[in-house]
């Protein structure tokens, strides 16, 4: 799997989030805790890795190595996977503490805000780096810009129906551009899988990501643990669940 395919998985998530707030059971401890645990060890590697770049130290171990391109500097590597990350752990966290919120309850919360505040301290961490004219060219800065202003657009979409049904707007990037998705696109009714809007925005969703350079990376195992946690989290004898019709994704190995 792809670097670029989280981007669908935070979709699915997004257009299937009704199926974790409807079902009568509350989230299992073994996918809160294995959500956690692959995080907090993603958070270590990466946090080791920024630290060893920006001490001018080379990224040796070959765990580590996975997902980063040999023809590009390794802190843009790393920080193509945060960002991209980033924009499906967003959307887990509102997901779940929408789930929390329906339920009247703080089973969840407080673990998933956690991993997002190690979350956003990493990313801010390579970002910074990215600046440093010592590690990348401007038009890789260029770059990594646009693809960071992708990623906040597109987590504001996918998020803002959860955000204003359960008033959450503080998880937005943009307020004021999540309310006008909420009201606009989504017109304040809860858009069901596979219907036509949801189609149009996976097409954007895969024009903004196309899985080519940096995003075709494949996914370093913490990604791929963490991404099966969060599907996990779905009720079983759920279906197939998609977001459009047609060719999906490739799917998570086991």
């Amino acid at each position: 799997m792809k670097l670029a395919y989280l981007t669908e998985v935070a979709a699915l998530i997004s257009a299937h989030s009704h199926l974790l707030l409807d079902h009568p059971e509350p989230l299992a401890n073994s996918v809160l805790g294995d959500f956690y645990i692959h995080s907090r060890n993603r958070f270590n590697r990466w946090l080791r890795d920024l630290n060893d770049i920006e001490n001018g130290v080379a990224i040796r171990d070959p765990l580590h190595l996975i997902g980063l391109s040999p023809v590009r500097p390794p802190v843009q590597s790393i920080t193509e996977q945060i960002l991209i990350n980033d924009l499906l752990n967003r959307v887990w966290t509102v997901a779940v503490i929408a789930n929390d919120r329906k339920r009247h309850e703080d089973r969840a919360e407080t673990l998933a805000k956690n991993v997002l505040k190690g979350h956003l301290m990493v990313r801010h961490k390579a970002l910074g780096l990215c600046l440093n004219e010592s590690h990348l060219t401007a038009e890789q800065v260029i770059h990594i810009n646009k693809l960071r202003g992708s990623a906040e657009r597109w987590t504001d979409l996918l998020c803002c129906m959860l955000m204003g049904q359960y008033e959450l707007w503080e998880y937005a990037y943009d307020m004021d551009r999540a309310k006008e998705f909420y009201e606009e696109r989504f017109g304040r009714d809860e858009l069901q899988a596979r219907s036509p809007a949801w189609t149009l925005i996976l097409a954007g969703l895969r024009h903004s990501f196309e899985d080519v350079a940096g995003l075709a990376a494949p996914l370093h195992e913490d990604d791929r643990l963490i991404a099966r946690a969060i599907l996990n989290a779905f009720p079983k004898g759920a279906g197939n669940m998609a977001v459009w019709s047609g060719p999906t994704m490739a799917s998570l190995p086991d």
